[in-house]
């Protein structure tokens, strides 16, 4: 980031020095703010606001104390814009105002900007749904409206790159309201859950963005990816078969990123600390689908994967929206959500480590969770009702700034005994382990005193060791520790 910033001042020197002035007359002088763009490094966490909230005065500040690296925009409506087949775009639709507010709140902040494009008019899918499947005889319509969209926000002062082409397109929209933003292109009475015309969309509209932009980055719609695999109580198609739908129809080429979510649910469980629950892997968690591929997050990185593999692709992996969610009815003990807010709460911010090292030591280079602004969606937000920060926020901004330190990806750790959960990540003449307790044991993990750098609870405080006959002993429960160390 240092060496960014060096390149971002001799640039503005070379302006200042080299280029040729003239007399000009006296003029207010405007700040121009730039995405910032780590060099040499993979910085992975980011979050999602919902509409006009990023550039709400305390969700801001907020945002800046975080210090994340990406957030993902579902903003921009084409129902909006263009209300029939013949309107030319407007761009001073509520929708677009809205987004350009977004994005220059987000270049103030150092933001990669995750554009999503999706609610489709209704004259283009047939359907009253905001988010329906585009009929293939007006994909040429949605090429022009996605090309002059990438050309006018990917120049400065916006420099969008990332623009994702819908949100959960694996479900079909009849399983959701006609004002859900998600769904689009699912069909549960085909093979393919109706990949294979979404794949025909990417392949029409995708050299239309890259024709705009060259540097463009053409993200999948994030999937849903509701199970692996049909149990016989599975009646509503075959979802998990919606990618390789888009691949057998030739789309392989035609994206540069693959998205996908996950949502586990907080339940309550009688005898125990809800709050040291493993909500990743344990066997409730979507029923248990995910679990023989390592739970819920690695489960669905591996089965990505394979599908990619018999494909002969291999595209990069966004987690580009996930949360640990509370609903009344798993609150069996407290009785509600927020009766149980301080226990889900701490959940939530164990949940966001683990899931997150987890995806990162597995490659997924973006970990993007739904909401920044608070109280969110069933209480996934990082921050509550009145903008303050959740614990969650606590530990992604205490991530942050440790994994800011070291290189990415990290290495999964065993050194450190049975019982015990680490991924080592690598550092000028260091490394960092990020450890924990695989359960609501709480273990001992020893090393030589002179090994020890510093240490720091999953908050940021710092941790002092046992020591004794030159070897320290950190006290390693639920919650994960940072250890920072010599080799």
């Amino acid at each position: 980031m240092h060496r960014h910033r060096l390149l971002v001042l001799l640039a503005v020197w070379l302006i200042v020095v080299v280029l040729p002035v003239t007399a000009q007359p006296s003029t207010s002088i405007s700040t121009i703010y730039l995405p910032l763009v780590a060099t040499n490094t993979i910085r992975p966490f980011g979050f999602e606001t919902n509409t006009g909230w990023l550039y709400n005065s305390d969700v801001k500040t907020q945002a800046a104390n975080l210090n994340a690296h990406w957030v993902r925009l579902n903003t921009l409506s084409w129902r909006e814009a263009q209300p029939t087949a013949t309107s030319p775009i407007n761009w001073n639709a509520t929708s677009f105002q809205q987004f350009e507010q977004e994005v220059l709140a987000a270049n103030q902040l150092g933001l990669q900007v995750m554009a999503v494009i999706d609610d489709h008019p209704s004259w283009a899918t047939g359907s009253n749904h905001i988010c329906a499947a585009i009929l293939d005889e007006y994909h040429d319509e949605f090429a022009a409206f996605v090309r002059a969209v990438v050309a006018k926000y990917s120049q400065y002062p916006y420099l969008v790159r990332y623009w994702e082409l819908g949100n959960e397109p694996d479900v079909d929209p009849r399983l959701v309201g006609e004002n859900f933003p998600f769904g689009c292109w699912g069909v549960i009475e085909d093979e393919y859950y109706g990949g294979e015309r979404y794949g025909r969309m990417l392949m029409r509209v995708t050299p239309h963005i890259r024709a705009a932009d060259p540097g463009a980055k053409v993200v999948f719609g994030g999937l849903l990816l509701a199970r692996p695999e049909n149990r016989p109580t599975n009646t509503d198609g075959k979802p998990f078969n919606f990618l390789e739908g888009a691949l057998r129809a030739g789309a392989g080429p035609y994206f540069d990123i693959l998205a996908f979510h996950t949502y586990p649910t907080f339940f309550e469980r009688i005898g125990m600390n809800s709050a040291h629950i493993d909500f990743d892997k344990d066997a409730q968690t979507f029923g248990g689908v995910w679990l023989s591929r390592g739970g819920a997050t690695l489960g669905k990185i591996m089965f990505l994967r394979e599908v990619m593999q018999r494909y002969g692709i291999n595209k990069p992996l966004f987690l580009n929206e996930t949360g640990l969610r509370c609903d009344d009815r798993y609150t069996s003990i407290s009785g509600s959500c927020a009766a149980a807010s301080s226990v889900f709460e701490q959940a939530k911010a164990n949940h966001l480590i683990r899931s997150s090292m987890r995806a990162i030591a597995a490659g997924v280079e973006s970990y993007i969770w739904y909401t920044l602004q608070g109280p969110g969606w069933s209480q996934t937000a990082l921050l509550d009702a009145t903008q303050q920060p959740r614990p969650a926020f606590t530990a992604m901004k205490v991530a942050i700034e440790r994994l800011n330190e070291v290189r990415i990806p990290p290495q999964s750790f065993t050194g450190y005994g049975s019982g015990i959960e680490a991924y080592r990540f690598s550092g000028n003449g260091f490394v960092l382990d990020v450890i924990w307790s695989v359960d609501h044991t709480t273990r001992q993990i020893s090393l030589p005193a002179s090994a020890v750098i510093a240490a720091y609870s999953r908050d940021g405080n710092p941790i002092t060791p046992t020591i004794s006959g030159g070897i320290a002993t950190f006290n390693v429960g639920f919650e994960n520790i940072y250890l920072k160390r010599q080799p």
